[in-house]
């Protein structure tokens, strides 16, 4: 009886330790994974923005070296110059990814599948704008503050609530 006992016992141990194996070998698979994800996106939806779209990501693509960023844009039916200036950016900078778009409340409902980030900066710049606030904010969030929030929303994907005077929208 004892021995079947601590047949028992030795056979429950060997399972538990199995378990936090299997565990911590995932949990060390979820953590490299997640440390070649950006921690935040930025994404611009233009709108026949030809004077000032080059200028903004060029200088973006400039200040990224301050922290990683998953960077898209998404045209949003222009008319203009912005799309051809767009894609010769891409061009030149492989890390942006460039997306078209008929409307831009089916680009918010895919925001978790275009974006990879924990953290996504969604920009309007389908109306006129400031070149030097929208700069401004930018940078601000680049370098980790978010004292200027010029035409940006926040969207959380882990389903968190920062502290921030603007907009909040979950992505579910």
């Amino acid at each position: 009886m004892y021995r079947g006992s601590l047949i028992v016992t030795a056979l429950l141990i060997a399972i538990y330790c199995f378990t936090v194996l299997i565990r911590q070998v995932l949990v060390c698979k979820k953590i490299e994974y997640e440390q070649f994800l950006p921690k935040l996106s930025l994404l611009f939806l233009v709108k026949n923005q030809q004077d000032i779209i080059e200028g903004l990501i060029r200088e973006l693509f400039a200040e990224t070296h301050v922290q990683q960023a998953d960077v898209i844009v998404v045209d949003i039916g222009s008319f203009d110059q912005t799309r051809p200036i767009l894609e010769r950016l891409t061009g030149d900078y492989p890390d942006l990814r460039f997306l078209t778009a008929t409307e831009e409340h089916g680009i918010l409902r895919k925001m978790d599948n275009l974006c990879r980030g924990q953290t996504v900066y969604c920009f309007d710049l389908t109306g006129s704008l400031s070149y030097n606030l929208m700069s401004k904010t930018i940078r601000s969030i680049l370098n980790g503050s978010r004292s200027s929030l010029y035409r940006t929303r926040v969207l959380y994907k882990n389903g968190t609530v920062g502290r921030c005077n603007h907009n909040k929208l979950m992505i579910k």
